[in-house]
């Protein structure tokens, strides 16, 4: 049986994801078999492998690993429909749409399922290191909580507590959170500070006092990371948000309700002369030279809050003189309509119009790995990635996945700027047009190798990882 740590937090977005894939990465080269796993996760951030979807955190985490992402990584899915409802993913596969509040008679039935799944992977692998959902200590949520609570009770495995320092209280919330749940006290191995600013030895105190109160010894202080390599949480969406602040390649990823699959754009953090942002604000959408609609899980809803916004009439008037990239519902909103009949939402829309396509929602979900052939200016040939969608968009009585008119691209295709030839050829393109150098094909893999190594050389992580190390060698 594989050995299992859990990474669990005080709260959301406190670095559990991160920290779950440095841990994997950190014992996979000391040459173990390790297996990341989140048995249940809420988000938009979704992956299609041949097996179907699962959340792009445990995608990430597995790569961290050097492993094949796996559904069994991520058993269940819960993606927010808004309206209060949210689609359920069961290993891979679509299985309804259910109003939130009636899931909770469902959990009971998912978590033996999920359970199973859990010790049919623990037999397989030589460490399980499973992330935990938001708070330890959702009182109200505990009854048949198999994420956090249940998993670690019934199998007394042993977690860190992850507290977030830079938002505050984080006395309430280190201390707070073990007073909550105190029957699971005995099964940490001690709490993580994350996310500090400035000297160790302004929080000597702090941490001492958090010993005591706890009767748990910090793990680990570790610094706040001006730029992460990843961020899954929806709080932060992984993009810098506001305006542009250097003189190179300037990219804006357009905001909207549900949005989804934004990590789409991470790998555009590898190239150093691009700048990125989210936002929602037209007088940026000016200032940048490619404009990116992206996913979206609710595709008429986001297109209302562009006309709402005054992001419709602005995309429209930049059409000609920037470069427009639709991505799945992206793509649906650069057609000419979009008529839904209640699968995200229901009614019919005039769309942007910058492309000619029409797009109608269909019962029948698609999601899956795929292979398609573009015919952009900037590339032509086979390119992979995944698909996850109800539209399907129809121009001239055929079926389209892709199309490119002028400078305003689309297409239903999602992870394609992780192929590295593909977004070198698209970024050389826009370079040449803005009358920016070219640049050279950077390798993005290889960035998130080297950044997942440089936390190595960091003296807190070094840290942090001997004493996980500690901890691992004392547990059953």
């Amino acid at each position: 049986m594989a050995k299992t740590l859990a990474v669990l937090g005080t709260m959301s977005s406190v670095g559990k994801s991160l920290l779950t894939a440095l841990l994997a990465h950190h014992f996979a080269k000391q040459g173990l078999k390790v297996f990341p796993f989140k048995a249940q996760n809420m988000s938009l951030n979704a992956f299609a492998t041949e097996e179907g979807e699962m959340a792009h955190a445990q995608v990430f985490q597995a790569w961290a690993a050097g492993r094949k992402p796996t559904v069994r990584m991520n058993p269940l899915l819960l993606k927010p429909m808004g309206n209060l409802s949210s689609e359920i993913i069961f290993l891979g596969k679509s299985e309804g749409i259910l109003p939130s509040a009636e899931f909770r008679r469902f959990k009971a039935y998912y978590k033996e399922k999920v359970f199973e799944i859990f010790e049919e992977i623990s037999a397989q692998n030589d460490l399980v290191i499973i992330e935990g959902a938001g708070s330890l200590a959702e009182l109200n949520l505990l009854q048949d909580d198999f994420v956090n609570y249940e998993i670690i009770k019934r199998y007394g495995i042993p977690f860190l507590l992850v507290g977030d320092i830079d938002r505050g209280g984080i006395f309430a919330q280190i201390w707070g959170t073990y007073e909550l749940v105190p029957e699971l006290k005995e099964y940490s191995c001690g709490f993580v500070i994350n996310k500090f600013r400035g000297a160790e030895e302004l929080f000597k105190e702090g941490k001492k006092i958090l010993e005591k109160k706890t009767r748990k010894p910090c793990l680990g202080l570790l610094p706040y990371l001006p730029e992460s390599i990843f961020e899954e949480d929806s709080a932060s969406l992984g993009l810098p948000r506001g305006t542009f602040s250097s003189q190179g390649l300037k990219i804006a990823v357009v905001y909207y309700p549900h949005l989804s699959n934004y990590l789409d754009f991470d790998p555009f953090k590898a190239e150093k002369d691009v700048e990125i942002i989210l936002t929602d604000n037209p007088c940026a959408l000016y200032q940048a030279h490619i404009i990116f609609l992206p996913g979206s899980k609710n595709t008429l809803f986001s297109l209302a809050y562009l006309k709402k916004r005054g992001l419709f009439e602005v995309i429209c008037k930049l059409a000609k003189e920037k470069i427009i990239f639709g991505l799945c519902g992206g793509f649906q909103l650069l057609g000419k309509s979009i008529r839904d009949e209640g699968i995200e939402n229901q009614g019919q829309e005039k769309a942007l119009g910058l492309l000619p396509h029409e797009t109608i929602f269909y019962s029948q979900k698609i999601a899956t790995s795929r292979e398609a052939v573009f015919d952009f200016p900037f590339f032509k040939g086979k390119i992979k990635g995944f698909e996850i969608r109800y539209g399907r968009s129809f121009w001239k009585g055929k079926e389209v996945t892709s199309f490119a008119e002028g400078n305003v691209f689309g297409t239903y295709l999602h992870g394609i700027f992780y192929n590295d030839d593909f977004r070198n050829q698209f970024l050389n393109y826009a370079r040449k047009y803005f009358n920016f150098p070219p640049r050279h094909k950077v390798s993005f893999r290889s960035y998130l190798q080297k950044k997942l190594e440089s936390f190595s050389k960091i003296a807190a992580f070094k840290n942090f990882y001997l004493q996980v190390e500690k901890a691992l060698e004392g547990s059953p």
